[in-house]
């Protein structure tokens, strides 16, 4: 089974392409798994985790929340799934592959 250590680089890894397909850009904070999104709107969302892989994602009002906001957030929630689902199917497969 793999571990943390190597989950969240993948899921980090992972999750960086994605937010590049909407320009966003990921900032890891100091504080171990907060992360900063920045849109190209220039919102502003949190995420992180105390368990992995139940992420969380909250929106930082720092203007008016407009259309462009949720259409941004939706990408970035389904980007965060689908990170997620991947790094929990390689796990399995990786885990399947070593017990046959």
């Amino acid at each position: 089974m793999e571990t943390t250590s190597t989950i969240i680089p993948a899921f980090e890894k992972l999750f960086r392409q994605k937010l590049q397909l909407n320009n966003c850009k990921l900032k890891k904070k100091k504080q171990e798994n907060n992360y900063e999104i920045i849109t190209p709107a220039k919102d502003i969302f949190l995420m992180y985790w105390c368990e992995f892989p139940e992420v969380k994602l909250v929106y930082q009002p720092v203007g008016v929340r407009t259309k462009q906001t949720i259409v941004y957030e939706q990408a970035i929630r389904s980007h965060i799934n689908f990170c997620v689902s991947s790094i929990q199917e390689s796990m399995m497969i990786t885990a399947n592959n070593t017990q046959q």
